[in-house]
């Protein structure tokens, strides 16, 4: 059994930073942690030792809500993100067409017509107008709206006027492409580069959230595959919106790769004006979103999740779709009892007041992104006006409500670099730092932190598993290239980490004799 003793560090206790502590870690697990001269004395003589120079420690970071397996194949498509117009993405989709055969598909994503002059997106027509033989389908960065040439409307058996796709529209168009663009071997090698990305972010778990209404599928086998390889450097629990066959309860798998739960997507995006809210848009009288399931319907999935012992995460971002979730989930309740892992809330963007008190009074968890505040800013207010704007991305008063709030990425939507969303939480400023959105709601370093490390857990209902740098627990640690004990949110920016251990295995950094996962 391999020891290793880490001394001289700042360590996150789980409330602040601490100098003079050390930890021992053996087999995969914390063995001890405290003070050095105690953890120095449980260690074996021939303990090897690495000494810090008080540079931070920290339990690994988990990434709470990751459509992983999209944004690695994201990856090598189309990122249409630089363009500044939609001539620019034309121009990009044109250029595309030159470089591969004509009858190949093009596909792609991270369009976002909110920061285009006139904010107009695309359409079939646009599309038609680059005489391209090419079908062509590209995915606005919310994910939830998706626009398609004739090319590709005809391939998929589809009939759209304008070429735009909202919500699960574009699924039999998402399917042609998949088939013409992937074969199962490109996204395990997709799958692989992506997850050394994660883990050199210091990222050592992912809830990877599953979408085949939205052709986002997670496939539990590829993350299997991988880590009969000794290539899968994060635990991952995935949720599914279908239910699996044959049963599985939350958690099953095998220490590194787990089935978690159902995911139920209640409604779309605000970008994408199908977030589902209460009363018009305010820049769109005429539009209030749209739920993608009734009262019932959503009652039935969750009472059949209710029945296997099946956790659920509810996406949520309109306020209707959060009154839907919460009337849905008080009914289950009444009926079944409030289960031992309570369900989960994603995104609560737009949550008024008595939302977040009967969210407290449910005792559910909840999943926020705090990209979100940077990228939504400059649109957030024309989609909801001012009055609801005091309502939404509010992350400080849903901890002030005692609410266990994790944080994530949610990427392909936004950067998966957990130490950006750190200072997204911390400043809430725009993409050139100097407008802040809602400062009453910023949270301070040490309350920050929580929501990537223990948080997650305990909406796993594993909060004693992992999370802490504490005896008994998982040696999964993040070891950074600084201190960042009282450090600002622009001081996060550069912060990388040196070491990354996941169960005592390095995916990060190097160390003589020490395991570490195939690259």
């Amino acid at each position: 059994m391999k020891n290793l003793l880490i001394t001289g560090g700042t360590l996150w206790n789980g409330k602040q930073f601490v100098r003079g502590n050390a930890l021992l870690l053996s087999g995969g697990l914390i063995k001890a942690a405290g003070r050095e001269e105690d953890v120095r004395a449980a260690a074996p003589s021939s303990c090897p030792v690495l000494c810090l120079s008080g540079e931070s420690v920290l339990p690994g970071i988990t990434d709470a809500h990751i459509h992983l397996t999209t944004w690695a194949k994201q990856k090598t498509l189309l990122d249409l993100s630089p363009a500044e117009c939609l001539p620019d993405m034309l121009s990009m989709v044109k250029a595309e067409a030159a470089k591969i055969a004509p009858g190949r598909w093009i596909r792609g994503w991270n369009y976002n017509e909110i920061r285009w002059p006139g904010g107009r997106s695309v359409t079939r027509e646009d599309l038609d107008s680059l005489g391209i033989p090419n079908p062509v389908l590209l995915q606005r960065v919310c994910t939830h709206v998706n626009a398609a040439n004739s090319r590709a409307l005809e391939l998929s058996g589809l009939e759209s006027e304008d070429g735009v796709l909202l919500e699960r529209e574009a699924i039999p168009a998402l399917r042609a492409m998949e088939r013409d663009v992937f074969s199962r071997s490109a996204v395990r090698e997709a799958l692989r580069k992506g997850l050394i990305e994660l883990a050199s972010h210091g990222i050592t778990c992912v809830h990877p959230c599953g979408a085949d209404d939205y052709g986002m599928e997670e496939d539990l086998a590829l993350y299997s595959d991988l880590n009969r390889d000794h290539s899968l450097p994060l635990r991952v629990f995935t949720y599914h919106d279908t239910l699996p066959y044959p049963s599985l309860p939350s958690g099953f798998g095998d220490g590194r790769v787990h089935y978690q739960g159902l995911k139920i997507y209640l409604d779309g995006s605000l970008g994408g004006h199908t977030a589902a809210l209460s009363s018009p848009y305010s820049d769109d009288v005429y539009e209030e979103g749209r739920l993608n399931w009734t009262d019932e319907e959503v009652f039935e999935k969750l009472r059949s999740a209710r029945e296997r012992g099946l956790q659920t995460m509810l996406h949520a971002i309109g306020d209707r779709a959060l009154d839907q979730g919460l009337r849905c989930i008080g009914r289950v309740d009444e009926e079944f009892g409030r289960d031992g892992l309570r369900d989960r809330i994603n995104h609560v963007m737009v949550c008024r007041p008595d939302q977040r008190r009967k969210l407290a009074f449910l005792s559910l968890f909840c999943d926020i992104q705090p990209a979100f505040v940077a990228s939504d800013m400059n649109m957030a207010e024309k989609r909801l006006g001012a009055k609801r704007l005091s309502w939404a991305y509010s992350w400080r008063s849903l901890l002030q409500e005692g609410l266990t709030v994790s944080a994530s990425s949610d990427a392909p939507v936004e950067d998966v670099n957990p130490w950006h969303a750190v200072r997204h939480l911390m400043d809430r400023s725009g993409v050139d730092g100097k407008e802040v959105f809602r400062p009453e709601e910023r949270l301070s370093l040490e309350e920050a932190l929580p929501l990537f490390t223990s948080n997650p857990w305990k909406s796993l209902g594993l909060g004693d598993f992992c999370g802490r740098l504490a005896p008994g627990y998982a040696a999964d640690l993040v070891i950074l290239d600084r201190n960042i004990s009282g450090a600002s949110g622009k001081d996060l920016t550069p912060v990388s980490p040196s070491y990354v251990f996941s169960g005592g295995v390095l995916s990060k950094g190097s160390l003589e004799d020490w395991p570490r996962f195939e690259q």
